[in-house]
């Protein structure tokens, strides 16, 4: 697991992917969808109903789907680190995402 410090916590996280049908899903595989998913969103795409239903159930984003601050904050804490650190997406992505061919 990653640090606590995130604005999402790993307890809201697990909570959330039981209650969408998600139970296999571990908590870290469940952050990196919740990042991919709100900037998908932010970007003006769409989402299946259960991921959106996902995604909404974090209060991270408004009704005109854009980030709220909440929403800033949680992806810059995924995809910022300083000069000689990995941000959180990259390790996540790394140990939850297949690379391409």
């Amino acid at each position: 697991m990653l640090s606590n410090s995130y604005c999402v916590s790993d307890e809201k996280i697990e909570k959330a992917l039981k209650k969408h049908g998600w139970d296999k899903t571990s908590v870290d595989e469940g952050r990196l969808m919740l990042m991919e998913l709100l900037a998908k969103a932010n970007a003006g795409c769409y989402n299946s109903h259960t991921e959106e239903a996902f995604m909404l159930s974090f209060g991270l984003i408004g009704k005109s789907r854009t980030l709220n601050k909440a929403g800033r904050r949680f992806l810059c804490d995924m995809v910022y680190a300083s000069s000689n650190r990995q941000a959180a997406m990259v390790k996540l992505s790394i140990a939850h995402r297949t690379p391409p061919d």
